[in-house]
């Protein structure tokens, strides 16, 4: 299984939530396959602080990171401008990230 991780179920591992920690080993034993995007490990970076930066490498060395390229970009652009205007509280970042969603399916 693959899974690609959004920056608020990685904040919630990072904070220990009880019920994101019990789903995520569920999903290790399972074998799950983790991605991020570097938009996810920017996120987690700016609002962290200096003696939280080990922690954060840890966990990120269980995960695959996706490049973004031109076409996510595009795919991105597209989702922004269909739906920004209904759902005007979605950021550029989450555009990117769907978009990376779904070019890497």
């Amino acid at each position: 299984m693959k899974l690609f991780l959004d920056t608020d179920v990685v904040i919630n591992i990072l904070k220990k939530k009880q019920e994101t920690i019990e789903k995520f080993k569920v999903l290790v034993d399972n074998n799950t396959d983790f991605f991020i995007s570097p938009i996810v490990i920017a996120e987690i970076y700016h609002g962290a602080m200096l003696k939280e930066y080990k922690q954060i490498e840890q966990l990120f060395s269980f995960f695959k990171v996706l490049d973004i390229n031109a076409e996510i970009g595009y795919c991105a652009g597209k989702y922004a401008n269909e739906y920004s205007k209904a759902f005007n509280k979605i950021s550029l970042e989450d555009y990117l990230i769907a978009g990376a969603v779904k070019v890497y399916n």
